[in-house]
């Protein structure tokens, strides 16, 4: 009796052709794990990120808990007070009203006006802080969508903080990094320029090449639009910027093209830095570049890296 081997060859070619595309469209949803451990991180040393939009122009969110009642926060790396909160949870905190303030844009400008309350306590990543002065500010002074507050870098100092945007986790510890076990050629580990303003010193500045010229970038995780600084626009961050370009830039020996970058003449210059800040880049170029982003707050350095 003869078995009829070609109908079950094509089964099984069909099994593994099947196999392999299914692996194929899933390929780049598998998450490159290796920084954790190449970074020196535990595994009770990494939480999860959330974000406040889908897709590539969404900004971090981590949980803060306030009077223990948990929210989500954006993590702004470009909020200079350490935290900030809107009216969409004014209702659900427990507050003292202290008096009203004035909020400034990076330039220095005038914002608007918001309350000044005190909080009894928060916490983040099981860090407690006791009478915290913060604002609550009307959220539709700085986004077209709605957010619970944000929190800055005054809340992680003397910490090492890692950004994986694609794996939706990050990385945050207080002990230092090794730096002689790190593969230098995948690691790019650039020196943190601090400005000489009180409002801007835990702010993220770092040094690129631009047409063969050196010059600042500024590192907001809070925005998702990225901007050229060119004081010959007509066009402003806060309106309608049609004139999008791609431009590339060298991050040490790290080529990046950064894609739909708005020209804009309202870049603020902070004083103390070497070089003028040319480029506002964000969360936007975080997720097209897919970047790996280490904050080394003990040390002041920025560890970048493609993944």
């Amino acid at each position: 009796m003869r078995i009829k081997k070609y109908p079950i060859i094509l089964l099984l070619g069909l099994i593994i052709l099947g196999v392999f595309v299914i692996s194929m469209n899933f390929k780049d949803k598998i998450v490159d794990n290796s920084w954790i451990s190449e970074l020196g991180y535990t595994d009770d040393q990494i939480h999860s990120l959330t974000f406040n939009f889908k897709g590539d122009r969404g900004c971090p969110e981590i949980p803060v808990a306030l009077n223990n009642k948990e929210y989500r926060l954006l993590f702004d790396t470009g909020c200079g007070s350490g935290i900030a909160l809107t009216n969409v949870v004014e209702d659900s905190l427990d507050y003292e009203l202290i008096g009203k303030v004035q909020q400034l844009n990076r330039d220095g400008s005038h914002r608007g006006w918001s309350k000044q309350v005190l909080l009894k306590e928060l916490k983040i990543f099981g860090e407690s802080y006791k009478n915290i002065e913060t604002a609550i500010v009307d959220w539709q002074m700085s986004s077209s969508k709605e957010f619970s507050g944000l929190v800055g870098l005054e809340y992680f100092i003397g910490r090492i903080i890692t950004l994986d945007y694609t794996g939706y986790q990050m990385g945050i510890r207080g002990n230092p990094i090794d730096y002689s076990s790190l593969n230098k050629k995948e690691y790019i580990i650039l020196p943190l320029h601090k400005s000489t303003e009180e409002s801007q010193k835990n702010l993220l500045f770092f040094e690129a090449k631009y047409k063969g010229e050196l010059v600042i970038v500024y590192l907001d995780t809070g925005k998702n639009h990225s901007f050229l600084y060119n004081p010959n626009s007509t066009f402003a961050m806060g309106g309608n910027v049609p004139n999008l370009r791609n431009i590339n830039i060298e991050v040490g020996d790290l080529e990046l093209e950064l894609s739909e970058i708005g020209e804009v003449h309202d870049i603020a210059q902070a004083q103390g830095l070497p070089y003028k800040t040319m480029i506002e880049l964000n969360s936007d170029q975080i997720w097209k570049s897919n970047l790996l982003v280490t904050f080394d707050l003990i040390e002041g350095n920025i560890i970048l890296s493609k993944r």
